[in-house]
């Protein structure tokens, strides 16, 4: 009996001892202030009072961000006066990231709007017209269908610098974690004259990424994020693997053609960058040289068929077949009223686009069934516009000759 009571009081004694261990351990982690670190409130708080009038959110991402850990305020980027904010420019987060600045600044990222808005007139079949995006009120298609994306290069009015920081990186939080998503390319990079996004979602690259790199950690500075890629890869590349390596901001590497598909003057130079620095991460380089080949011969075959259409459609316009399009002063040819020629033409060329541009993305999806085949298709049928319309102009012409005839005869 007295063993028994022996063994249950050393039992007793060891159950209050985990018990008083587990309440004098902390069960949760160290709150910032235990760490030395402020709490995003506290960041707040310690803002003059004039400036915490400002978005509870803008506020909020601001006191998450590094730029407040290390001091850069509100005023460090929208000037002095809180009640008329500037609009923070390239060159204001140049001040301290000079080498992001000076890669994106020779960037198609910082002139996006410069090349779209540099002309004042320009030639559209045959016809001096103002150069504009739509001939509609500003705010209106023009904003929706251009301006929002184009903006990546905002033209500062207080210093004249080009581009938009914040449209990669978020407005307050400055994540680096949002620059480095594909998702975050989607903004702007998708839609049918342009899928990349939606091309490299139906890719091997991106069927990988969306399956296996949700969960990958895309924290860390510049130089802790690539030298991470050393021992930690990514399960497949991104947007930013091909077309921004290494951190860089100037998107153009590897840019071996523009943006109607034709070879660049330096297109060698451009794949062997390519090749070099993305694609041999993870493939052999005569394995990577062989795709790259096939979306060349893509973009090859469905830039012969729609030059040749394009060769029709000028000569259908030289008859005088087909009306002027510009009733609109404008040089873009949605905003032209198009005849139907000119719009199928239009969208045919809408899916050489994607044809190309698919290929080089890898799918199969998009190269093929909505590319080359919607292409296909819509040659089909602007042919047969062009068949009405000369079959159409025969008749006319014959009934003229026998209204002739009779006139004669009478």
């Amino acid at each position: 009996m007295k063993k028994k009571f022996i063994e249950l009081f050393i039992v007793v004694i060891l159950c209050v001892s985990f018990v008083l261990a587990g309440c004098s351990t902390p069960t949760t982690a160290a709150t910032p202030d235990a760490s030395g670190e402020k709490t995003p409130q506290e960041y707040i708080d310690q803002l003059p009072e004039e400036w915490k009038s400002q978005p509870l959110v803008a506020l909020n991402q601001w006191a998450q961000s590094k730029h407040a850990k290390e001091g850069t305020n509100c005023w460090t980027c929208h000037g002095n006066d809180p009640e008329n904010l500037k609009k923070p420019s390239a060159a204001t987060c140049g001040t301290c990231h000079t080498e992001q600045f000076e890669d994106f600044s020779m960037s198609t990222h910082a002139t996006s709007l410069v090349h779209a808005m540099e002309k004042d007139k320009a030639t559209y079949n045959g016809k001096e017209v103002e150069y504009k995006w739509q001939a509609y009120d500003a705010g209106g298609p023009d904003h929706w269908g251009c301006a929002n994306c184009h903006s990546v290069g905002h033209i500062s009015e207080y210093d004249g610098s080009l581009g938009d920081c914040a449209t990669c990186h978020g407005g307050h939080l400055f994540s680096l974690e949002l620059a480095r998503s594909p998702e975050t390319c989607s903004g702007c990079h998708e839609g049918p004259g342009h899928p990349q996004v939606e091309s490299y979602n139906t890719s091997r690259h991106g069927i990988v990424w969306n399956t296996l790199g949700k969960d990958y950690d895309l924290s860390g500075s510049t130089q802790e994020f690539w030298a991470r890629q050393e021992t930690d890869p990514m399960p497949a590349p991104t947007c930013q693997s091909c077309h921004m390596p290494g951190g860089t901001h100037y998107t153009s590497h590897g840019k071996a053609h523009d943006l109607m598909g034709d070879r660049a003057e330096d297109y060698e130079e451009q794949v062997t960058f390519m090749v070099e620095n993305s694609c041999m991460n993870c493939h052999s380089e005569e394995y990577a040289r062989e795709w790259l080949g096939k979306a060349d011969e893509m973009a090859a075959y469905s830039k012969a068929r729609i030059r040749q259409a394009k060769k029709m459609l000028e000569e259908l316009r030289k008859d005088g077949l087909i009306r002027d399009t510009m009733e609109v002063t404008n040089a873009h040819p949605i905003a032209g009223q198009l005849s139907a020629a000119d719009s199928l033409w239009f969208r045919a060329n809408m899916a050489t686009n994607r044809a190309f541009k698919s290929a080089y993305h890898m799918s199969s999806q998009w190269a093929g069934r909505q590319g080359w085949t919607d292409q296909s298709f819509d040659l089909m049928e602007f042919r047969s516009e062009l068949e009405r319309l000369r079959a159409d102009a025969e008749r006319d012409r014959q009934i003229k000759e026998l209204q002739e005839l009779l006139n004669i005869a009478e």
